[in-house]
């Protein structure tokens, strides 16, 4: 017959284990709230990109039915 070992005691995570894991979580979500405004914002800048394009094509539409003649803008060279 075996001695008979009592089972080891449950331990429970310490209140600041406890804490740092609610931080933990904490941080992760606002990360991922962070990702979705960034991706946000990114498909934002190609629509308004896309809009302007738009606008500038149908300025000149507008412009060749009018006869207007204006010079197209010279493209900024950046650095």
């Amino acid at each position: 017959m075996e001695p008979s070992v009592p089972p080891p005691p449950v331990q429970r995570a310490p209140k600041e284990q406890v804490h740092e894991l609610r931080d933990r979580a904490k941080a992760a979500k606002l990360r991922h709230k962070a990702a979705k405004a960034r991706l946000k914002a990114t498909r934002l800048q190609e629509k308004s990109k896309r809009l302007f394009h738009d606008a500038a094509y149908y300025e000149e539409q507008a412009d060749l039915m009018d006869g207007i003649v204006r010079e197209k803008p010279q493209p900024v060279s950046g650095p």
